[in-house]
C-alpha cells in the first residue's frame, strides 16, 4: 500500500448522482482553429502529425489510423479520432485517438470473460495526441483532451459510456495531466473486479495518469506485483434510485 490517499469522483455536486457523467466543457480555440471528426481523407495529412505523439516507435499507434478513423465514424464504435485544423487553409495542425481499452481482449484473466466487453468499454484510452511546434502553448493540447473525456463520457443510445480516462505518456507530461485533473499512476492501472485486480502495464520509460468521467469513480495508489498503480474501483454504473 502506497498510503491511505483516495482520488474520487464527487458525487455530491447539484444535480449530479453516484455514476453520473461528470459534465466537461471544451476550452475556447485560438482564432482561426477548429477541432473536428477525422474522416479518411484526413489520414495522409493527419499520419506525420499523430507520429509526433510517439516518433522513435515504428509500430507506434499512428499505424492504426485509417482503421481508427473508420471505427470513429461507426455511432456503435466507441472510437473517436479528431483532427485540428487550421480553417483558413486547411493544414492539419494537431489530432488525438481516443480507444476502448483494447488490451482487455487479450489480458490472460479476461480471455473468455463476459467481462471483457465491459471492461474495454468502461475504460477509455487517450492515444497519440499531437499539436505541431507553431501551434503550441495556445490551449489546443487542453482543448483535445477536454474533447477526449467528453466524447468517451457520452452516453449513445443503447450503450454506456466510459468510467475513466487515461493517458500513457512520457514524465515530462505528468505536470500537464494533473493541471486537468488526471492522477498520477507511475506504473499503469489496476482494476477491480470480482476475480480480483486486472493490471495493464507498467511500459518501459512511460507513465500513466488516469482521470475519472463518472461520479463514485474512486482511484486508490497500490503497490501491486507490477509497481506503483492506481486500483480503480466502482466503475461499473451505479442502478439509479
Amino acid at each position: 500500500m502506497l498510503g491511505e490517499r483516495m482520488y474520487a469522483a464527487a458525487a455530491d455536486r447539484a444535480g449530479v448522482q453516484p455514476g453520473a457523467v461528470i459534465p466537461v466543457g471544451v476550452p475556447a480555440l485560438p482564432d482561426g482553429i477548429v477541432i473536428r471528426d477525422a474522416t479518411q481523407a484526413d489520414a495522409a495529412g493527419l499520419e506525420p502529425v499523430i507520429r509526433m505523439a510517439d516518433p522513435d516507435n515504428p509500430d507506434g499507434s499512428w499505424r492504426q489510423l485509417p482503421s481508427a478513423i473508420g471505427q470513429s465514424l461507426d455511432p456503435e464504435n466507441l472510437t473517436h479520432v479528431r483532427v485540428v485544423e487550421e480553417a483558413s487553409s486547411g493544414v492539419l495542425v494537431g489530432g488525438m485517438m481516443a480507444l476502448p481499452a483494447t488490451w482487455a481482449f487479450t489480458h490472460p484473466m479476461l480471455v473468455g470473460s463476459p467481462n471483457v466487453h465491459i471492461i474495454a468499454g468502461l475504460v477509455a484510452s487517450l492515444d497519440s495526441l499531437a499539436v505541431v511546434e507553431a501551434w503550441r502553448g495556445k490551449g489546443i493540447a487542453r482543448a483535445l483532451v477536454a474533447d477526449a473525456e467528453r466524447a468517451m463520457g457520452s452516453q449513445p443510445a443503447g450503450k454506456l459510456g466510459a468510467a475513466v480516462l487515461y493517458a500513457t505518456h512520457e514524465p515530462e507530461l505528468t505536470d500537464f495531466y494533473a493541471g486537468l485533473g488526471f492522477a498520477l499512476s507511475p506504473d499503469g492501472i489496476g482494476i477491480a473486479t470480482p476475480s480480483g485486480f486486472v493490471c495493464h502495464g507498467p511500459i518501459k520509460g512511460y507513465r500513466f495518469s488516469v482521470k475519472p468521467l463518472r461520479t463514485g469513480v474512486q482511484m486508490q495508489p497500490m503497490r501491486t506485483p507490477y509497481g506503483q498503480q492506481l486500483v480503480i474501483r466502482g466503475i461499473l454504473p451505479v442502478p439509479a434510485r
